[in-house]
């Protein structure tokens, strides 16, 4: 209705007779931008599954409803044609978005608690999981005592960080365009939220573990980025007194970007986990994924259709997490992402994205913590009808970090 009535969106004037085109028609490739498409859709989605996951469904049922509530937006919610991309991401994405928010809020939630910290925690619910604050209303669980939720004892960890770039450079091969001296920054943010709820190595269950990265930054140019990745299965392979090995399947969401260049990707994949401890407490964690992405974006330089400059299609991914740490201590840890994605909209050709980071932290002070990080990222487009792009971007950057819980 706001979007009709006081946006005078023109996607919003729907009718009958948009219903029934869309009904009719074929299933097509969205022309939002990228903002839109890639971190929009997906927390409208997780609206429809936190909508579902508040009121006892499991995370597999949840995630049907949200392939619901996408149908119905898409066939008799707007008058633009069912979007394939948008119903991947919004499911894909929703569903694993409504996962991590419903359990960093049990987190929050303490039905034990009362008087004032009671109301601040209640508050907190309806800034980050609205349906759950309006839920816990409806219910009466907003106001009953009762013993902690199943997920408090969980454990969860949050940090937060600043950096400030020391060195940075960009080198561009693309010799017909010549745009090097266009590229302002790189695709890293400057301040960032680290959050890690529970252990790979104990869980169990479907998110019992999970790993969500949030970035951004305003310093010179608006950046933003969302990581998150999620355990859906796991199994043991060895386990020593000193040793942990384990399979699992993952599942990502990748949303990265810059004013020069930007990534997302929805995608599954197989991971092995391997963490060693020494007699001295230090420990070498190891972590290597692969897989496919159901659906990915990457801008280009090739290709526009309204508001839209960038690629869709499926594709395959690689991460390696390497971490040597002695808690409180300090850590080495290694990074790398890779991103493979082979245009079906677009620009016909494939994108190969890579970002990684080599970094470096010793603890100061109780939760305070300097360090710092090498970071790259390097693309190289190859196209069927246009001359190839390559790109490298490199930087140094220091940091501060405080551990808040």
């Amino acid at each position: 209705l706001s979007n009709n009535y006081i946006f005078d969106q023109d996607y919003s004037k729907i009718s009958f007779k948009s219903i029934e085109n869309n009904l009719k028609g074929e299933w097509e490739w969205d022309a939002d931008n990228f903002e839109v498409n890639q971190i929009g859709h997906p927390f409208q989605g997780s609206v429809y599954f936190s909508a579902a996951r508040n009121n006892g469904h499991s995370y597999l049922s949840s995630g049907t409803f949200t392939a619901a509530g996408s149908l119905q937006w898409e066939y008799f919610m707007e008058t633009e044609k069912p979007s394939v991309n948008d119903f991947v991401t919004t499911t894909m994405g929703g569903a694993m978005l409504g996962e991590m928010i419903n359990r960093i809020s049990y987190k929050i939630l303490d039905d034990s608690a009362k008087g004032a910290e009671r109301i601040f925690r209640e508050s907190s619910i309806f800034i980050i999981n609205p349906s759950m604050g309006v839920n816990r209303i409806i219910n009466g669980q907003i106001t009953n005592i009762s013993k902690r939720n199943k997920y408090y004892n969980i454990p969860f960890k949050m940090q937060i960080s600043t950096s400030k770039n020391i060195i940075d450079r960009i080198i561009s091969e693309n010799i017909d365009m010549g745009n090097a001296d266009s590229i302002s920054t790189g695709p890293f943010a400057n301040y960032n939220l680290r959050m890690v709820y529970g252990d790979p190595y104990t869980a169990e269950k479907c998110f019992d573990y999970f790993l969500l990265f949030t970035g951004f930054s305003f310093d010179k140019d608006i950046i933003g980025n969302v990581s998150a990745r999620a355990l859906l299965w796991k199994r043991n392979v060895n386990i020593t007194e000193k040793a942990h090995n384990a399979i699992g399947i993952f599942q990502n969401f990748d949303y990265i970007s810059s004013p020069d260049y930007s990534v997302g990707a929805n995608s599954l994949g197989f991971e092995f986990m391997a963490r060693t401890k020494s007699k001295r407490d230090w420990f070498l964690s190891s972590e290597y994924q692969a897989g496919f992405i159901i659906m990915g974006a990457a801008t280009t330089e090739y290709y526009v259709d309204i508001e839209r400059d960038y690629n869709l299609g499926p594709g395959a991914y690689l991460k390696i997490i390497m971490l040597l740490a002695k808690p409180d201590f300090a850590e080495l840890s290694l990074n790398l992402n890779r991103f493979w994605i082979r245009t079906v909209s677009g620009a016909d050709g494939i994108e190969s994205i890579g970002l990684g980071s080599i970094e470096m932290k010793k603890n100061i002070y109780k939760n305070f913590s300097i360090g710092v990080s090498y970071n790259f990222y390097d693309r190289e487009g190859y196209y069927n009808d246009h001359p190839d792009v390559k790109m490298f971007y490199n930087e140094i950057k220091a940091i501060a970090y405080y551990k808040l819980i």
